[in-house]
């Protein structure tokens, strides 16, 4: 369930522009309504290189104090590097939730995560946030919309492909996917949703490279006979400039009183 540093580096700045100031300007607000209680205790689950703390932390504006749990050791190398005031701890997310979110934590976050796991772990995770009466705040979730400008039949059927393999085992079981987002307002209802699509405009070739290739290839997976077409498709969508829409969805929770 890792990714690579040079892809998380290339998504920063989609995801910064993709998400929600609303929701962040109401968690910044909760935040700074209980700041007289001392530092905000943060724990990032699968905070990878720490692209998530770089971008909330100083929105937040009050004063925090950053865990970031990540099973790779490269990443979190480059996120100690990056930002040498948090804590990085390499972990296995499967593990026992109470010892990775610890009495005391004040808000849970997670970018890019919860559309991997399967419902077993999200329903272990929302117990544990309500135990503790912490806020949770889940960004960029894939809520399975991929939008291209001027739409066409392969787009439509690898768009199909994609989230059938988004439901796939990403490490600790059959996968949410797309059905993400509504597992988690179920499972906390009252919950803020918010989307935060990605807009890649057409002169984003880098990014619009990245995405054709990771979707061809899981299409493939779940498709290997029709590994000419895909191949054609992505050939294509690389090759024609074209924008098109990542939909994602940021979720947040503030405890009680």
């Amino acid at each position: 369930m890792s990714f690579s540093h040079d892809w998380l580096a290339l998504r920063a700045r989609f995801d910064s522009a993709a998400r929600s100031t609303a929701l962040e300007s109401r968690l910044a607000d909760w935040a700074a309504a209980r700041a007289h209680r001392g530092p905000l205790s943060v724990i990032d689950l699968g905070a990878g290189s720490g692209n998530n703390l770089a971008h909330l932390k100083q929105r937040l504006g009050v004063d925090q104090r950053w865990t970031l749990l990540d099973s790779d050791p490269a990443l979190l190398a480059e996120a100690a590097r990056r930002h040498p005031d948090a804590a990085v701890r390499q972990a296995d997310l499967a593990d026992d939730l109470a010892a990775l979110i610890p009495t005391g934590t004040d808000l849970v976050t997670a970018s890019a995560l919860i559309d991997l796991v399967p419902q077993t772990w999200l329903q272990r995770l929302v117990e544990r946030v309500l135990a503790l009466n912490c806020a949770l705040f889940v960004v960029l979730t894939y809520d399975g919309r991929i939008a291209w400008e001027t739409e066409t039949a392969g787009d439509r059927e690898i768009r199909a492909l994609v989230n059938r393999h988004q439901h796939g085992d990403k490490g600790m079981g059959p996968a949410l996917g797309p059905g993400a987002p509504d597992a988690l307002k179920s499972l906390l209802p009252g919950i803020e949703v918010a989307r935060s699509d990605w807009e890649v405009a057409a002169g984003d070739a880098a990014m619009r490279a990245a995405l054709v290739d990771g979707w061809a290839s899981a299409a493939k997976e779940i498709a290997s006979e029709r590994s000419a077409d895909i191949a054609s498709w992505r050939a294509s969508a690389v090759d024609r400039p074209r924008a098109v829409t990542v939909g994602h969805a940021d979720q947040l929770w503030l405890p009680s009183a």
